[in-house]
């Protein structure tokens, strides 16, 4: 007799905790024996707990099921991947809030939301050590010319390494206010920082605004065309510098 094979929305629904008692063992010996998607689920797991850092969990968590032994961790408990999703709503539902208010001044709540959007998608991303991002520093000019295109304003990667942060690459996402870029930069240390733009429709300029979520900082601002946020698990300080090093080389 066959084995019905293991899917993919059977893995999410194993993390979830939404299978039987049998589907759930069934899935547990799969992965006994298949480390490379246990370690993808590892993959998942890094990137809710980075999430978790910028959304406390209820004070009632649901009890999930546990790693295997083969996953090198028999002990430690499975993130729910839907709370991914969940967090990028959060931040596209409160980016759409923001543009269906009519207040005297809209930017307090505008900013909230966009900010919101690039803190969320840093958190997921900057946790994933397989593929944090779409196209790789070593096609730079590819990244910027693709990321330009799709956002519909000229982009640079501003070169950070006088602060100790190479290019290791980017990718494009998709928030209330449109298309926008991630830049992804990582430091001697493995520390990943962020730098987020996406087009404005507002040709007023602004100055840097900072923002905090835990251990998570941000540093906002805005020129004729473009929004941008600077966001990495770095000291006030220490963002500010990279902040106005990526200031002053996109002016």
């Amino acid at each position: 007799m066959t084995t019905p094979t293991v899917t993919t929305e059977m893995l999410h629904a194993f993390v979830d905790g939404h299978l039987s008692d049998a589907d759930r063992a069934r899935v547990e010996a799969h992965l006994a024996t298949h480390p490379e998607q246990a370690a993808e689920v590892a993959d998942w797991i890094a990137q809710n707990d980075a999430l978790r850092s910028l959304f406390p969990a209820p004070d009632q968590a649901i009890p999930l099921p546990e790693i295997p032994e083969a996953a090198n961790n028999p002990r430690a408990p499975w993130r729910m991947v839907a709370a991914s999703v969940a967090m990028l709503g959060i931040g596209v539902a409160l980016g759409w809030a923001g543009r269906g208010q009519v207040p005297v001044d809209p930017a307090p709540l505008d900013v909230a939301g966009l900010v919101q959007e690039a803190m969320v998608a840093h958190a997921v991303y900057s946790a994933d050590p397989h593929r944090p991002v779409e196209v790789a520093a070593s096609e730079e000019a590819l990244l910027i010319r693709w990321l330009s295109n799709r956002v519909g304003e000229q982009l640079s990667a501003p070169d950070l390494r006088a602060n100790g942060f190479d290019l290791v690459g980017g990718r494009l996402l998709a928030v209330a206010e449109g298309p926008a870029a991630q830049f992804m930069y990582q430091n001697a240390d493995g520390v990943r920082i962020t730098l987020f733009a996406v087009r404005s429709d507002n040709s007023m300029m602004a100055e840097f605004q900072f923002r905090q979520n835990g251990s998570t900082n941000s540093f906002y601002w805005q020129d004729d065309h473009l929004r941008y946020a600077i966001i990495g698990d770095l000291p006030r300080n220490d963002l500010a510098e990279i902040a106005t090093r990526v200031y002053n080389t996109l002016i």
